[in-house]
């Protein structure tokens, strides 16, 4: 058996063996509800119930009772609001026993979730550090085995305690935690908080809990959390949180025009910002403002006030004037101190003002966080929603300006058309949701094997465009066949079924004479309908 099947199996067995411990959980749950009744044992028995099931309601829904999951919680909290009155209302309590009773009606009514797995025999990312910390040992095996199925590195911790240690001692690239550890009597936030603080650079944490509340969604974020899910977990929407995070972290540096008639100063910003890998260039010419836009591409715009011959708030407004530029934040960075004056620039196409002079970590912040907040917009307006890659009208742009400086350099460019082989018979047989799996691992295959300078599209339904600068065909060739060969050995799991995909791929390279991003399309488009006529799983090169 291959490991592939064999990981698919391994979660199977876990569910099942939930599924087979579920009768005893619900008869210890039933001989503590018969405590209800006796005066002196009343809030001890509570106090019981409420623990267990709110470890029920947490784990229930992962393992495919959904339902059993939903009235668990419902249960819990009604124990927990008995808990805080000072007097029990014996007759309600006696309903409540009748609601426990009642829960092993509602396993029987429930189905097995069936969760599609992707199988892949080799890991697209390595290296990544993974810390859980779950007291629940269902849930923290399920999590654990599905983040190492996806190729990381993943180490599980039943208690705080146990953690806190390690964290100082091997500080992980990422964290996974449950909120609350009722044995321990502890919440992970405020823990992870104070290790953060003797850390030099906070860990990232997704938190898990069953806790709706306001305040633990604020112990949350003081303690670094960038996503929050609750149990019942979805497994597959935390992996996938988790891998956003990761590739908004590695993508290509941010894109910054700093625009200075005092270029010493502009040369300073450029460095100090290029030491936090953020891409920078500098010009103090107005009149070539358009040229080094369209070449740049920039992120964001860190504009002068006062320069002569055109100023800052004129050439802010200049840059407005061109619909292509629109979207581009621009930032007055000046010493300019005048209220008045400063509220006139930001009425007149400016979007936000930075005071000189600025230390190097303030400007590195502020750059930060405003160009993270441009990419973001961007991204909502040109990716594909599914696939998190440039739409079809962006990745044409792409190409145009990718060429554009080719031809001004005398550089190499490749772009690369390619096509899923049979992908309406997968729709078809398996079904849409598993047709979407394939397209976004094929999405993940290309930005995790492509490098950053390069630029990738969803052309159309199945079919995608990879742009890459300074890249020969033959270059191009290797790092596409890295890509069709990972691809063909991931195993896809749909319903107890499991298929293969494969890819054909066109390669086009830039020559002397090509003047149009249309020519280069059209040449890959070419090159890809011949390796498909050759019997697909293949890649050519235009002729």
């Amino acid at each position: 058996m291959d490991k592939n099947a064999e990981i698919a199996l391994k979660l199977q067995a876990l569910r099942d063996d939930y599924a087979a411990r579920l009768p005893k959980e619900i008869e210890s749950l039933r001989d503590l509800a018969s405590n209800l009744a006796e005066p002196g044992l009343q809030r001890d028995a509570l106090d019981q119930l409420s623990q267990k099931l709110h470890k029920l309601a947490g784990s229930a829904g992962s393992f495919g009772f959904p339902d059993l999951g939903k009235q668990a919680k419902k249960l819990e909290l009604q124990a927990q609001a008995w808990l805080a009155d000072a007097q029990l209302d014996i007759g309600m309590l006696r309903v409540f026993a009748v609601a426990i009773a009642a829960l092993n009606g509602q396993v029987q009514g429930d189905n097995a979730k069936k969760i599609p797995v992707v199988s892949q025999s080799a890991p697209l990312k390595t290296n990544t550090l993974i810390y859980v910390l779950e007291d629940d040992p269902d849930v923290a095996d399920e999590v654990c085995m599905t983040l190492r199925h996806f190729g990381h590195q993943v180490e599980h911790f039943a208690t705080i305690a146990a953690a806190e240690g390690e964290v100082l001692r091997r500080p992980p690239d990422f964290m996974i935690c449950d909120i609350m550890f009722t044995e321990e009597g502890r919440e992970t936030p405020e823990a992870v908080a104070r290790l953060q603080q003797h850390l030099v650079t906070p860990i990232p944490v997704i938190f898990v809990s069953t806790r709706t509340d306001f305040d633990a969604y604020h112990a949350a974020v003081r303690a670094g959390a960038v996503g929050y899910f609750l149990k019942p977990l979805d497994i597959i929407r935390l992996v996938e949180c988790f891998e956003y995070y990761l590739d908004r972290h590695r993508s290509a540096p941010y894109r910054v025009l700093i625009i200075d008639d005092d270029l010493a100063l502009a040369e300073h910003y450029k460095l100090v910002l290029n030491s936090a890998d953020i891409r920078a260039e500098v010009s103090n010419n107005p009149r070539e403002i358009f040229e080094k836009l369209q070449d740049f591409h920039p992120e964001l715009i860190l504009l002068d006030i006062n320069m002569p011959g055109c100023n800052g708030t004129e050439l802010a407004q200049v840059i407005r004037l061109n619909q292509d530029w629109l979207r581009v934040p621009i930032t007055y960075l000046s010493s300019e101190q005048d209220v008045e004056k400063r509220a006139v620039a930001m009425g007149r196409a400016g979007d936000d003002f930075l005071s000189k002079p600025l230390g190097d970590r303030e400007l590195i912040t502020a750059v930060s966080v405003r160009a993270a907040r441009s990419r973001q917009l961007s991204d909502a307006l040109d990716r594909d929603s599914l696939t998190g890659l440039l739409k079809h009208s962006r990745i044409k742009e792409q190409v145009d300006a990718e060429l554009s400086r080719a031809v001004r350099a005398g550089e190499n460019l490749s772009v690369v058309m390619l096509d899923l082989d049979h992908f309406k018979q997968v729709n078809d047989t398996y079904g849409h949701p598993a047709g979407d799996k394939v397209i976004k691992a094929i999405a993940h295959l290309l930005r995790q094997r492509l490098r950053k300078t390069d630029a990738v599209g969803r052309y159309g339904g199945e079919e995608f465009v990879a742009v890459l600068p300074r890249c020969s065909r033959e270059e191009a060739l290797v790092l596409m066949e890295d890509v069709r060969q990972r691809l063909r050995d991931i195993t896809f799991n749909a319903d107890q079924r499991s298929f293969n995909v494969t890819l054909s791929a066109g390669i086009a390279g830039y020559r002397s004479g090509v003047e149009r991003a249309e020519e280069l399309l059209q040449e890959a488009d070419a090159a890809l309908y011949r390796a498909k006529a050759e019997g697909r799983n293949r890649i050519c090169l235009s002729r």
